[in-house]
């Protein structure tokens, strides 16, 4: 089989890619290690920029559409209306949706086929695949598109950095009594967690409660506790192990005169501030087709999604070090100027933009400059993460 374009993984952005690729009149097939394509179910919080990325809204996998996020620090709360609301969408659901326009754009998936190892070829590069009979076939492709997840076959082949990743669990609920189901809430308690927990609504009576969680603590317990303090029951539980951005990352390569090209989460094209990655991962895709279709640098294609990302990295690099009080000083700073601002533009459109809230509420850059003083001043690192593997484990975008 010789091919213009081999795709190593059905994930969103393995999917997308595929698409785009077929209508570009390239031939191009996905290889997937599964045997089909099932992934554990996971309720996903995602920006209206999905329709910008995809070009559509993927209403068959939407369960349900946000319009206002809370925020709890301590004793203070604040609210933001969002112009646009964020859709709550199931992942398996948007994969079979991914995987149905593949499909119909002519590309063949061919399920149960793991990637082993590459050779240069003459005509770009040799892939060598195994069947989860232990067969074992090859294909020739011109370049090679990873989107195989955060335990990249392909990178490690290709002799490419894996990103960090973090764990995440969430647990199926009924929504508590009274919940308006229009409302995601997050908390932010340094005590037990950096990041943050959540209650996303994916219906008018159900949600799920989730935690990113640190390597040196117990994620599962701590979630288990916060549902006891709310006094919420779980019902089934999510888990997933998440990649992160990282700026020194560089995810392409070359084998023979073939490019490597990796996407989502094999290239930890996610946001890290809030551990978002489904838009961001489509984004890379993009960009990867682009660089194959018109000849030009993935590293160029990239530029834009890069520097999203590097903003959202920097935040988390401030945030990392911030404690309660100072959480709870961050949202009572969330004035009606900042919400309006929060509220017109979502979480994947942010570089170029975030500067402008120091016009809106000046004291947040004094808070932002504290951050980075007390970053300087304790030397501490970038925000720790690490491959092991969590209490419960999938690889996906």
């Amino acid at each position: 089989m010789k091919l213009d374009v081999a795709i190593i993984g059905a994930s969103s952005a393995g999917l997308y890619a595929a698409e785009q690729l077929a209508r570009y009149g390239k031939r191009v097939a996905v290889f997937e290690q599964q045997p089909e394509l099932a992934p554990a179910r996971r309720t996903l919080i995602i920006t209206p920029r999905l329709k910008h990325v995809l070009g559509y809204v993927p209403e068959a996998a939407v369960l349900h559409r946000i319009h206002t996020i809370s925020v709890v620090a301590g004793a203070a709360s604040a609210s933001v209306r969002l112009r646009d609301p964020d859709l709550i969408i199931e992942r398996n659901l948007l994969a079979q949706t991914l995987a149905q326009r593949v499909e119909q754009a002519g590309v063949p998936i061919h399920y149960g086929q793991r990637f082993r190892w590459f050779d240069a070829h003459a005509q770009g590069v040799t892939l060598h695949l195994q069947t989860t009979a232990g067969d074992t076939s090859t294909v020739v492709a011109s370049a090679v598109i990873a989107a195989d997840g955060i335990m990249s076959n392909v990178a490690r082949a290709a002799g490419l950095s894996r990103p960090p990743t973090v764990p995440i669990i969430q647990a199926e609920v009924c929504l508590p009594p009274g919940w308006n189901p229009d409302v995601t809430r997050v908390w932010f308690d340094t005590q037990e967690t950096h990041y943050f927990y959540w209650l996303i609504p994916e219906s008018a009576t159900h949600g799920v409660v989730g935690l990113v969680g640190d390597e040196d603590l117990p994620t599962r317990v701590l979630l288990e506790q916060f549902l006891v303090r709310h006094g919420l029951q779980p019902l089934e539980y999510q888990g997933a192990r998440v990649a992160m951005y990282d700026p020194t990352l560089r995810p392409w390569g070359t084998v023979g005169t073939a490019p490597i090209l990796l996407v989502g989460d094999a290239a930890g094209q996610v946001k890290v501030s809030t551990v978002g990655g489904t838009v961001s991962g489509i984004w890379g895709a993009d960009a990867a087709v682009r660089a194959l279709t018109r000849g030009t640098p993935y590293t160029r294609e990239l530029r834009s999604l890069r520097r999203e990302l590097d903003l959202h990295w920097f935040v988390r690099w401030l945030l990392d070090r911030a404690d309660n009080g100072q959480y709870e000083r961050l949202v009572r700073h969330i004035s009606p100027a900042v919400q309006r601002f929060l509220g017109h533009y979502n979480r994947d459109e942010m570089a170029g933009k975030l500067w402008t809230l120091a016009l809106r509420q000046p004291a947040l850059l004094l808070l932002g400059g504290q951050l980075l003083l007390r970053r300087s001043f304790t030397g501490a690192p970038p925000p720790a993460s690490s491959t092991h593997m969590p209490e419960v484990v999938e690889t996906d975008d």
